[in-house]
């Protein structure tokens, strides 16, 4: 065993949870639970200056970890609002100035629903 795995560090011949290096794990593990893929993750870490292994592990990553969690849950969001905008459909003009009618899966949902029946939608 040359070299322990990210988050872990070896202390006399045994390998062991490194303080700094396990909490980052956690983090990142916590977004990814939240729906961040591995280049958001990444993304977070570096806009917050997160250090990398054998860099500064005097920072403060219980001061940020708040603000961390937040910044992923804004991308999160982001992410989901662009999934619904693109699933939206207008009625025909300006869609600044419209209201959306209905999703695209609720549209398909309906006809589905309606398709081969009697019923008058």
């Amino acid at each position: 065993m040359s070299e322990a795995p990210y988050g872990y560090h070896i202390v006399n011949g045994e390998m062991v949870a490194h303080p700094f290096e396990s909490k980052i794990v956690r983090i990142a593990n916590g977004l990814a639970q939240i729906g961040l893929d591995s280049e958001d993750v990444q993304s977070l870490l570096n806009e917050f200056k997160v250090p990398s292994r054998g860099k500064d592990y005097n920072y403060d990553i219980d001061g940020n970890l708040h603000k961390i969690y937040v910044a992923g849950v804004k991308v999160l969001i982001d992410q989901i609002q662009e999934k619904i905008e693109s699933e939206i459909v207008y009625l025909p003009g300006d869609k600044e100035k419209t209201q959306p009618i209905v999703s695209v899966i609720s549209l398909a949902d309906i006809f589905n629903r309606f398709r081969g029946s009697d019923e008058i939608l």
